[in-house]
């Protein structure tokens, strides 16, 4: 099991195009059912990171994590937990979400089985740090150790499986609604900027998903960018957002995006590996090198932050 920790850093934007991206859009472009979805949203964002960065933490003193600890082990680490305002994201406000009506079939099953996995989980973590906190290895030759293990990392995984559906769920679900929401905000206003907003994003999205991996389709990735320059060059030809500080904000993190999908692009095809530094760089988690997968998303990311202050 290696968990990673891009899922719930690119999940964290889908929640753009359900509340952002409506300021000045006409009615019949709002998102229907967008407290429920942003309830699964807030669920995932809030917990799933936490809990790959606890699973690191418990395995990383372990030898052999398929085996289980010995017992023998100088250093022990509990299982990181999750905050508890965290866990209750995923408790009172995701059933709710869940028994919200109307139904949605592709996002309520997955959003249950993330539930009911996660708690699962968080008991087992919680158990598993009452035992670590308290020393009992000490005192009973690690068998504790020995038999929490096992039903610890199903849980893990059952989760990450979940995880991974849910993800996938989500990121299908937000490429949906954007696809309507701009054909209807085309059909009413025209390419206005609630038009460009929601473009801007979700070209950005696709450019960051088509170079991803350590080997992207480079002709693919071209023809993206492209296309999402194009955009940004029709939205400024037509003057969207002049005078406009916060558009201005975010105009400056799409272009930044663009520059670092071309870089992303040129040290993919120059074959250039990453130094000594650079890995050193991402394993801290420190600034990406320019011109990573890491450093795209980051760029992304960004642009969806500065995208959400704008509808505050």
């Amino acid at each position: 099991m290696n968990p990673t920790f891009r899922a719930a850093v690119l999940a964290a934007s889908v929640a753009l195009c359900l509340a952002a991206c409506q300021k000045g859009a006409s009615s019949s472009a709002a998102v229907e059912g967008a407290d429920k979805i942003n309830a699964y949203i807030a669920c995932f964002n809030g917990v799933q990171q936490p809990i790959q960065e606890s699973f690191q933490r418990y395995v990383s003193w372990i030898a052999d994590p398929a085996a289980g600890p010995t017992g023998k082990e100088e250093t022990v680490r509990a299982p990181g937990t999750v905050l508890s305002h965290r866990v209750e994201f995923c408790g009172a406000p995701l059933t709710a979400a869940l028994a919200q009506q109307p139904a949605n079939a592709a996002l309520d099953p997955a959003a249950r089985r993330y539930q009911e996995t996660f708690t699962a989980l968080n008991e087992k973590i919680g158990e598993a740090v009452r035992y670590y906190d308290r020393e009992d290895y000490k005192r009973d030759g690690g068998e504790g150790m020995r038999q929490r293990h096992a039903p610890l990392m199903e849980a893990y995984s059952a989760f990450f499986e979940a995880g991974d559906a849910m993800d996938a769920a989500l990121e299908a679900n937000e490429d949906q609604r954007r696809k309507e929401q701009i054909a209807a905000i085309e059909k009413e206003e025209g390419r206005s900027a609630a038009f460009y907003h929601l473009s801007i994003i979700g070209e950005g999205k696709q450019l960051v998903k088509v170079l991803d991996g350590d080997a992207p389709d480079l002709a693919a990735g071209r023809a993206q960018l492209a296309r999402y320059q194009s955009v940004l060059e029709e939205a400024a030809k037509a003057k969207i957002g002049q005078g406009d500080p916060m558009w201005g904000h975010m105009e400056r993190s799409a272009d930044k995006l663009a520059s670092e999908g071309g870089r992303r692009i040129e040290r993919l095809q120059a074959n250039q590996p990453l130094s000594r530094s650079d890995q050193i760089l991402l394993e801290s988690g420190g600034m990406p090198p320019s011109g990573t997968a890491p450093a795209l998303l980051a760029s992304y990311n960004d642009l969806v932050d500065m995208s959400n202050r704008m509808a505050r």
